[in-house]
């Protein structure tokens, strides 16, 4: 029988590889992912996204962990971290490789931004794996941001305090967008469940969805040829420096991908090529990561104290610029820098392969562009190298000195019930009664409780007003529990 025009049939493939290819199509993906040809003279700046990816794995893999151990509640959240870290093998390794993998992380993406800016690979076709790019580090941010307050200590949980402040800003809706982060008027329960969620379950679902598309159309469309040999090779030098009119723009772009295969034909494969200097590139970010964790480690201030008003606040290296940013928008002007500038330049950045379409890519071809990313990045460096500078010193506590929630619950109720109109209270107040401070050297913890809720029955001759009511039971265990704390 003639085997005919096309050639005998292909074999089936046996064994398990053949019934994964039957099922999958392994040899398609490979080819796809792996055979695929690199354009040459593309260099180490290239790896920054497969590094990205790497750091994503390792904070993927660390947080699953530390998620096993973490209680997302306030009462228990600081214990569970002092347990990671204490009690857990090697746990504060892995709390330190997630710390610092996040900053690392969040570097990283944002020089992979960068250098995809500075070499106009933002331009056609490549529009869209831009956009996603842009979104890729608002939710490596947002990882950020939502983690800070996990721990549950000082630092976490009053720049948190600040950094939803600023969504309260906004005109009009600024009350409702707090609520909507805080689960409420202040930082509690709800607060630390939503960003728990956020951070676990939101973002890991929103980053890995977006990651799949970017290297779908990274694969889709190609690595970009370097500026300097698409300009010469392609673009041409005669090319014009004038904006392009439609015909002309439709022209070019019917011509990239033509010209876009010629700049292959010298490139190298991805597979084993490479992949081996993504790999090394990524290695060397993990390690240095590794080692961050283990020489400086991930800090623990105390247990949060909502009642903490002198504590000053500051941020992760990350949102410094931001933080300084406010200080030139005082007052009702505050929601210019922390809403209104951010959010004008997230949108230019999602706008700029819409505006920048003609096809040279070096950076000197594009003045406008440079000139103003140039502006931004150095306003950025800037502003976050005064923050650090003007860093007030660290007002943290030692965690040894931490108050359990019921004693915080407890402080919060004397200040509202102004106890030390009558009593010295942690040094301060007046002195119609007797001073609390060292109270538990005197007192047990039920003749305490019971004075407060009636001090008549105890002494019939104190002017001292019974507090149940208004308080509960409850309260008047949580102000117990505080008064035995004072010394």
């Amino acid at each position: 029988m003639s085997e005919g025009a096309s050639g005998p049939a292909e074999k089936p493939k046996r064994g398990l590889y053949g019934w994964f290819e039957e099922r999958l199509g392994v040899d398609a993906l490979w080819s796809a992912l792996f055979r695929r040809k690199i354009p040459y003279g593309v260099s180490w700046f290239y790896t920054l996204g497969f590094v990205s990816i790497a750091l994503f794995i390792v904070q993927a893999v660390t947080g699953s962990v530390l998620a096993m151990y973490y209680s997302p509640s306030p009462d228990h959240a600081y214990d569970s971290i002092q347990y990671i870290m204490n009690e857990l093998p090697y746990g504060s390794v892995i709390r330190g490789i997630h710390h610092w993998g996040a900053s690392v992380m969040i570097a990283v993406v944002g020089l992979h931004l960068l250098v995809t800016f500075v070499m106009g690979a933002y331009k056609y076709p490549r529009e869209f794996t831009w956009v996603i790019g842009v979104f890729l580090l608002l939710i490596t941010v947002g990882f950020g941001f939502t983690g800070y307050l996990l721990p549950w200590d000082e630092r976490a949980f009053w720049a948190t305090t600040v950094g939803t402040n600023m969504a309260g800003t906004v005109p009009a809706i600024g009350g409702a967008l707090v609520r909507l982060l805080r689960g409420g008027a202040e930082l509690g329960v709800l607060t630390l469940t939503r960003f728990y969620a956020s951070h676990v379950l939101l973002l890991p679902m929103s980053i890995v969805t977006l990651i799949a598309v970017h290297l779908f159309l990274v694969i889709r469309q190609g690595v970009s040829v370097p500026p300097n040999l698409w300009d010469r090779w392609i673009a041409g030098r005669s090319s014009p420096k004038r904006e392009l009119s439609a015909e002309e723009l439709a022209t070019r772009q019917a011509e990239y991908h033509d010209n876009y295969e010629r700049s292959k034909e010298r490139g190298r494969p991805f597979f084993p090529d490479l992949i081996v200097e993504d790999a090394i590139a990524a290695v060397l970010a993990v390690l240095i990561v590794v080692a961050l964790a283990v020489i400086v480690g991930a800090g623990l201030e105390a247990q949060a104290d909502p009642t903490n008003t002198a504590y000053v606040p500051r941020p992760e290296w990350y949102f410094l610029f931001l933080f300084q940013l406010l200080n030139y928008f005082p007052g009702s002007l505050e929601w210019v820098g922390a809403i209104l500038l951010p959010g004008l330049v997230i949108v230019v950045l999602l706008l700029v392969p819409f505006f920048d379409r003609r096809p040279r890519r070096m950076p000197n071809t594009r003045p406008v562009a440079m000139v103003v990313f140039s502006v931004f990045v150095l306003a950025v460096l800037g502003l976050t190298a005064l923050a650090a500078i003007q860093a007030p010193p660290e007002a943290g506590q030692a965690p040894a000195t931490r108050l359990s929630a019921a004693q915080v619950a407890g402080k919060q109720l004397v200040e509202q019930q102004n106890c030390t109109s009558c009593h010295v209270v942690a040094g301060q107040g007046g002195n119609v009664g007797p001073s609390l401070d060292g109270v538990s050297n005197r007192r047990d913890a039920a003749y305490i409780h019971t004075y407060i809720e009636n001090p008549k029955n105890v002494n019939p001759s104190t002017g001292m007003p019974a507090f149940i009511p208004p308080l509960s039971h409850e309260q008047v265990e949580d102000i117990t529990q505080y008064l035995l704390t004072l010394k």
